[in-house]
């Protein structure tokens, strides 16, 4: 059973002298982690019983041993003697700490482990690029389709004629975890070009440093 982590947890006070803490399993140290909602794991001395887990974005210290508040992304309080624990919302992609806070069972004296790194990768995945002619109103649609596990991204459009770009637009966009999203641009073509003009849409993803791309081959409506 697992409640939100509370104030409570700083109120334990770090027995002087006292070395014992949990150990953390996994994600072990360094680790590069696939899912977005990681299941941690850890052991603890026979003496030792755990209260609560947190997940921070930096490995700063409070005096007491714990993270700054501030940088705690989640957190959990427990009532039986857990040894794992999975967020209930999804982590976005960066570097995070984790530790376990644990008492002693006979004085109840708080430990914190160490701060563990661990890093969940960028993940961004592209669908195929819908686009619609109208030759009525020289207008060519284009529909941008993705998923991805950051906070935020850009989506940029362009039409190419041979080397030279003729258009382009870009898009700042916020994303959620676990969602499908899209976007719409809109190119006119402009009196000059002749209509059925053989031209390369060009269509970019970024999301921090990583990227996707598609390539099509249209038609100037």
């Amino acid at each position: 059973m697992r409640r939100p982590l509370a104030a409570v947890a700083g109120a334990g006070v770090l027995a002087g002298g006292a070395l014992a803490a949990a150990t953390p399993v996994s994600p072990g140290p360094g680790a590069v982690v696939s899912s977005s909602r990681p299941t941690f794991s850890w052991s603890l001395p026979a003496n030792e019983r755990p209260q609560g887990i947190f997940v921070a974005s930096s490995p700063d210290l409070a005096p007491e041993g714990k993270f700054v508040d501030e940088n705690v992304v989640d957190s959990a309080q427990f009532v039986n003697d857990e040894r794992q624990w999975s967020p209930s919302s999804p982590l976005y992609a960066g570097q995070y700490w984790w530790q376990v806070w644990s008492t002693d069972r006979s004085t109840a004296a708080s430990f914190y482990s160490a701060p563990t790194g661990f890093t969940i990768p960028v993940s961004l995945n592209l669908f195929p690029v819908k686009t619609v002619r109208s030759t009525f109103l020289h207008l060519l649609a284009v529909r941008v389709r993705w998923t991805a596990n950051t906070h935020a991204l850009t989506v940029r459009a362009r039409v190419l004629k041979g080397r030279k770009v003729v258009w382009q637009q870009t898009q700042p966009q916020i994303n959620k975890i676990g969602f499908s999203y899209s976007t719409s641009f809109g190119w006119y073509r402009p009196r000059r070009m002749k209509q059925g003009t053989r031209l390369r849409l060009e269509v970019r993803l970024r999301a921090q440093d990583v990227r996707r791309s598609r390539v099509l081959v249209v038609r100037a409506p």
